[in-house]
C-alpha cells in the first residue's frame, strides 16, 4: 500500500467533493486523482498548443491579412469557394 498524507479541505469543498464521488458512485480519492489526471492533460494540450503557437509565430504567422477587412474579404472568399466546391452542383 502506498504512504498517506492527511489533507485538510473546507467544509464545502469536501462536500462537493463527496457530491461528485457519490454522482460517478466512486470514493473521493478516484475522483481527486482522475482530477489531477485531467489537469495534467491540459497542462500537456497548453504546452503543445504554445509550442505550434511559437512554431507558426517563428514561420512568419498567419497572413490572413494586414486589416479587419481583409481578414473578413478573405473568410467571404474562402466561403464562397467552400460552397462551389461543396454545394453549387445541387443548384445547377
Amino acid at each position: 500500500m502506498s504512504e498517506a498524507v492527511t489533507v485538510e479541505l473546507p467544509t464545502p469543498l469536501f462536500e462537493k467533493l463527496q457530491e461528485l464521488a457519490e454522482a460517478e458512485q466512486t470514493d473521493p480519492v478516484t475522483v481527486v486523482t482522475r482530477l489531477i489526471s485531467l489537469a495534467h492533460q491540459r497542462q500537456s494540450w497548453l504546452r503543445d498548443l504554445d509550442r505550434l503557437r511559437e512554431d507558426i509565430r517563428q514561420e512568419g504567422g498567419l497572413s490572413l491579412g494586414a486589416t479587419r477587412e481583409e481578414v473578413i474579404e478573405r473568410l467571404r472568399q474562402t466561403r464562397r469557394n467552400l460552397f462551389k466546391a461543396e454545394y453549387a452542383h445541387l443548384y445547377r
